[in-house]
């Protein structure tokens, strides 16, 4: 026999706190929405990580049989959320019959960057057939099946959907920190050619002396930022290709006042190496202007500048002799 919409919601609420219990989440709250209310949300699951940290997801049900199911009918919902006064952690759509038609993939990243949480549709497509075999009864109720049929590792699929999970808390941890650069001092070393260390010292040989510490400060500043590069590939992309490109762009204009500095024997090392940060400076103020960033912009310039030291189109030795 089928169930309803309402038989759907109530029947997945305990089954959400269940299943995040066994991933090892410690669970405060699962709560089902009052009936009428417009928040954008069904069920939320409010949880503490591994990390001790307070989490909430949030749950639009569809238990849709025959109707077309279309994204703009979720987008509202995620604007609801948004303007409601709830702290989203995520947003997920469960519809265990019906494909999301119509998506705005454009509209909805948009959005995801504006309304800093992530969001996820479970659907068919996306396998969520696996999400609801846990439970063998409440599997043959949702798909109105005598038996139930499915063949898994039910201890590799909880693993999986608790990989899943923590996925979406780290997205939500990057979205957070989306316009935001943090640069910390960080025990790892970038991967990378030792040679480039060997060129920033042979650099800095023209204008400090070799038992000066703060050489070492220099090197361990452009190792903070290439770690912090390294970081983004999985974090953010975005960021990342946008730090590439301005640090690509400054590249350009290194070599061309490095070309300038070494046919003018007026000018000295220590003056073209200030002279090249505050270049530089004016180049980083207008990129982080052009995107919004804030946060740790001197790390940020002195990564950047000690990098191109290092790869070679900046030099502030004359006629490259230290």
């Amino acid at each position: 026999m089928a169930i309803s919409g309402a038989d759907f919601e109530k029947l997945v609420e305990p089954y959400f706190r269940t299943l995040f219990t066994k991933m090892g989440f410690l669970v405060i709250q699962v709560r089902r929405q009052d009936s009428g209310t417009q928040n954008g949300f069904d069920i939320s699951v409010l949880f503490f990580d591994e990390n001790e940290k307070e989490r909430e997801i949030f749950i639009e049900c569809k238990y849709y049989t025959t109707s077309q199911l279309n994204w703009s009918e979720i987008f509202n919902k995620q604007l609801q959320l948004e303007a409601s006064n709830q702290t989203a952690t995520a947003f997920i759509l469960l519809s265990p019959l019906r494909n999301l038609s119509n998506i705005d993939h454009d509209l909805q990243a948009k959005a995801i960057k504006l309304f800093k949480f992530p969001v996820e549709f479970w659907t068919p497509d996306k396998q969520v057939e696996t999400f609801f075999a846990f439970d063998e009864e409440l599997y043959k109720k949702v798909y109105d099946k005598p038996t139930f049929d499915l063949i898994l590792d039910k201890e590799k699929e909880l693993e999986s959907l608790k990989i899943k999970i923590n996925m979406l808390l780290n997205k939500k941890d990057s979205l957070k920190y989306l316009d935001t650069i943090r640069i910390t001092d960080s025990p790892n070393e970038p991967s990378e050619d030792i040679a480039l260390k060997t060129n920033l010292d042979e650099k800095l040989n023209s204008i400090i002396s070799k038992d000066d510490t703060i050489r070492i400060e220099y090197h361990k500043t452009r190792a903070n930022y290439k770690v912090y590069l390294e970081s983004l590939q999985d974090l953010n992309t975005e960021l990342r290709n946008n730090l590439l490109l301005w640090e690509s762009d400054l590249r350009l204009k290194a070599d061309r006042l490095t070309r300038k500095f070494k046919i003018d024997h007026t000018y000295t090392a220590e003056n073209f190496f200030y002279d090249f940060f505050d270049e530089a400076e004016k180049e980083m103020l207008t990129f982080c202007n052009d995107f919004e960033l804030k946060g740790d912009k001197q790390k940020l310039l002195n990564g950047v500048v000690f990098e191109l030291a290092a790869q070679c189109p900046l030099d502030w030795r004359k006629n490259g002799n230290s």
